[in-house]
């Protein structure tokens, strides 16, 4: 397990070092010091996510179209639009990674 520990140690560290992340932690860290703007950013990512994970479907593309209606004018405020871009490329990557450990694994479950 030692190797597994020390390997994944090595991961994280190569994870961090690349520019995807870097860039993100320095867009969160530039949105933390507007604590307002951070908050309504927040709001919009719980919103945002809650609106994506909800079980309900029946009216999902109205909820959707009010929703984008409701924050279009919230993206496109430079600062707002940059961190969002920058959180989505990190997202992808981790999701990526994830897709890349599960396909590796995948067959020891079948």
């Amino acid at each position: 397990m030692e190797l597994v520990d020390t390997a994944l140690e090595d991961f994280i560290k190569a994870i961090k070092d690349t520019k995807i992340y870097t860039e993100y932690e320095e867009q969160k860290d530039h949105i933390k010091t507007y604590p307002d703007l951070k908050q309504r950013i927040d709001e919009f990512r719980e919103r945002n996510y809650l609106l994506q994970n909800s079980g309900d479907t029946s009216n999902l593309f109205e909820e959707m179209d009010r929703f984008h209606d409701e924050y279009e004018q919230f993206q496109e405020i430079p600062m707002v639009h940059d961190f969002l871009e920058k959180e989505l490329a990190y997202c992808r990557m981790l999701q990526y990674i994830n897709e890349k450990v599960v396909w590796a694994f995948e067959a020891d479950f079948e």
